[in-house]
């Protein structure tokens, strides 16, 4: 008896794990493999994790509110994005935006404090805030959530309980995949809406408004069109390129002396180091933990070309029209995280889950490859033209 028991919850783990690593979509998206997932993490570990999951949202009173269209639901929607506070997810969760604007929809953004910062006064989205006390009272039709996770759902259960609600990723937590297409595609079936390939590469893209940015950093910015953005430091080591010197040292042997720094605080001991290296034989403008994300983004779209590590800053750029090359680990393939319609886009891959392990001379000629490309040069310095739909 026992042992059929056993079985049985065996045969359930093994099910829950499975539902929650295979995407529930009416059109597949590019992922890593379910069942590889499965074997690394081990299925009983994930069968149990999806279980409790599964009993807290049933207690929390939301699955009578679920919706599965948006088709009749009303065109006054709340988009709850909590549970990923990384700005390079915000931009490829949140990209298909554009498709609900499109649609006719009215969205709201509530959302963290940078997040909201990274959105404000976007194009696509009605109004965006940190503060739930300004949307409060806004007669939403519909809640769009992230996935079906307690810290994605919570501000749903404690604010808006009532409403009537969808969720983009609902139980599926991983394994590694492409955010945007995810996210465009979950749209397009709770619209009920067969996009073709143009209308979803245009929606899946990461986007923002052009930058302003101060009267002394625009005048900066003005000088710098030759120039070379590198990303500079990083909260991962495997995730955080060391070998921008040699990069560089390479570059000015070639004649391109130019180059901008750009990263926040975890960086300014590396870019300090680069500056004392190469300080002598290059112009470097170091702008490492001076930025704002909207100075930031400006000086991206300034430079003739942008070189990034997969993470934040190369979100930030691939919504610029700057020629942009990524710099991945083996564990993520680009065409994740790069829209593979965005112009003059390359990149280069460790063959480890350590960047390092690109030698600098791959990217060096990446970069010159790039540099002469034509339409490089007179790439326009706007960002995501905010009259894409």
């Amino acid at each position: 008896m026992f042992k059929k028991l056993f079985s049985a919850l065996d045969r359930q783990l093994k099910q829950a794990a499975l539902a929650t690593t295979t995407p529930q979509l009416r059109n597949p998206v590019s992922t890593a493999s379910s069942q590889e997932y499965i074997a690394e993490a081990g299925y009983r570990k994930l069968g149990w994790r999806a279980l409790r999951r599964r009993l807290v949202f049933r207690m929390s009173g939301q699955a009578k509110l679920k919706i599965n269209s948006l088709k009749n639901a009303g065109n006054r929607g709340l988009w709850l994005y909590f549970g990923e506070g990384q700005i390079g997810d915000a931009l490829m969760d949140l990209a298909p935006r554009s498709l609900l604007h499109a649609q006719g929809f009215s969205m709201d953004l509530l959302t963290d404090t940078t997040i909201a910062r990274l959105f404000d006064d976007d194009p696509w989205f009605t109004g965006v805030t940190s503060d739930v006390s300004a949307v409060a009272e806004v007669a939403y039709d519909f809640v769009i959530v992230l996935s079906h996770k307690r810290r994605s759902l919570q501000p749903k259960i404690r604010h808006f309980r009532a409403l009537p609600w969808v969720s983009i990723l609902e139980d599926f937590t991983g394994p590694n995949f492409d955010r945007a297409a995810y996210a465009t595609q979950r749209l397009a079936d709770l619209l009920e809406l067969e996009l073709s390939p143009a209308e979803f590469a245009r929606h899946a893209c990461q986007k923002l408004k052009p930058s302003t940015a101060s009267p002394g950093l625009a005048q900066n910015a003005a000088q710098m069109d030759q120039a070379i953005a590198l990303s500079v430091g990083g909260v991962d080591p495997l995730r955080t390129y060391k070998h921008w010197p040699a990069v560089m040292a390479q570059l000015v042997r070639q004649g391109k002396t130019a180059f901008i720094l750009i990263g926040s605080d975890n960086g300014l001991v590396e870019a300090r180091r680069i500056v004392l290296e190469l300080g002598n034989s290059a112009l470097v403008h170091n702008y490492v933990g001076k930025c704002s994300l909207a100075q930031s983004h400006y000086l991206l779209a300034a430079a003739r070309i942008i070189v990034c590590v997969d993470g934040g800053l190369m979100h930030l750029a691939a919504t610029t029209q700057t020629p942009l090359i990524g710099l991945f680990s083996s564990a993520i393939r680009p065409e994740w995280r790069l829209p593979p319609s965005r112009p003059l886009t390359l990149f280069a891959c460790s063959i480890s889950a350590d960047v390092n392990d690109i030698p600098p001379a791959d990217i060096t000629e990446r970069i010159l490859s790039l540099y002469e490309a034509p339409g490089a040069e007179s790439a326009s310095v706007s960002a995501f033209p905010a009259s894409s739909s």
